[in-house]
């Protein structure tokens, strides 16, 4: 388990590093490391409950945006549902083109999740219907970043969401889109989740932030969820047989370091996806026979038999 002495050693080498980017991250993970040190039997000793009166929770995470997160994150809650399964979308996402704008509404501004760990308003007065049936969203907007600072002042905010899930068990799944960052908003998600998966390009800038979210999520891990574990990363808007030699070799770096199993159903592009958010549905809703359609399918199928 990492403790604090490890986490303040993670501090000393910040001085070593020549990479704004390197020192912002081993900040992030010394900080988590501390807080999660402070209030770890705060948080595990009140967030433990049965898994049998809980939905299972899938968060989708990357700490570098512009990968096919959100898009993912509808795609496989939309399956799921279609499915026949109960799920909810929950966003944690404050940006513009979060998932909210991709199911429910544009410039939302209303309450969010963080409004109801808050105390501000009820699961009942925030979770809202969306077009397809058997699929509801907790949305997010703006607020969330003003809202993240009250909830650090929350003894052991990291296990809030998993406190919750008692009260969410008429749904099956929970699907989490997680901001393209590595703050405590991602943390809270995976404290909470079963699984989380990592949508990449075959890029090597997406690569590097690959290795970030993984490490960020072990720390999780050890200190906060015993349980969570990587259910595994998929390349968006990849076809093996129509990409260059960098995005072939950036799949096999993948495969080599995370191993085969790691790998799931790759994504290939299509224009069914932004036409899909266009009209504030999944991809499955929208065309069900198209090829991002039957590729997120595989995706979900997959997913699923790692739960």
């Amino acid at each position: 388990m990492v403790t604090m002495p490890v986490a303040l050693v993670v501090l000393a080498l910040l001085e070593q590093l020549a990479s704004l980017e390197q020192r912002e991250f081993l900040v992030y993970l010394a900080t988590l490391t501390l807080l999660a040190t402070k209030s770890m039997k705060t948080s595990l000793a009140s967030t433990s409950s049965s898994t049998a009166n809980r939905p299972k929770v899938i968060a989708v995470a990357n700490n570098k945006g512009g990968v096919g997160k959100t898009a993912s994150a509808a795609a496989i809650a939309g399956e799921l549902a279609s499915q026949k399964y109960q799920v909810l979308a929950l966003d944690l996402d404050p940006q513009a083109g979060n998932l909210t704008a991709v199911l429910y509404q544009r410039g939302y501004r209303g309450n969010t999740l963080l409004s109801v760990l808050l105390g501000d308003a009820t699961l009942e007065d925030v979770i809202v219907e969306t077009k397809e049936v058997n699929l509801h969203l907790l949305p997010a907007s703006i607020q969330l970043l003003s809202q993240e600072s009250r909830l650090q002042r929350i003894p052991g905010y990291h296990g809030l969401l998993r406190r919750q899930l008692p009260k969410l068990s008429a749904y099956d799944y929970i699907v989490v889109d997680c901001p393209p960052s590595l703050g405590d908003l991602t943390s809270l998600a995976l404290t909470a989740a079963d699984v989380y998966v990592i949508p990449c390009q075959a890029e090597q800038l997406a690569f590097d932030g690959l290795h970030d979210m993984v490490r960020a999520a072990n720390v999780v891990r050890e200190n906060l969820n015993e349980g969570l574990m990587l259910g595994g990363i998929f390349f968006t808007t990849y076809h093996p047989n129509q990409r260059g030699a960098l995005n072939h070799g950036t799949v096999e770096a993948t495969r080599r370091i995370y191993g085969e199993d790691s790998l799931l159903p790759h994504i290939r592009k299509d224009m069914a996806v932004p036409m899909s958010q266009a009209t504030q549905q999944s991809v499955r809703a929208y065309e069900p026979t198209s090829r991002a359609a039957q590729d997120y399918q595989l995706l979900t199928n997959a997913i699923l038999e790692t739960l």
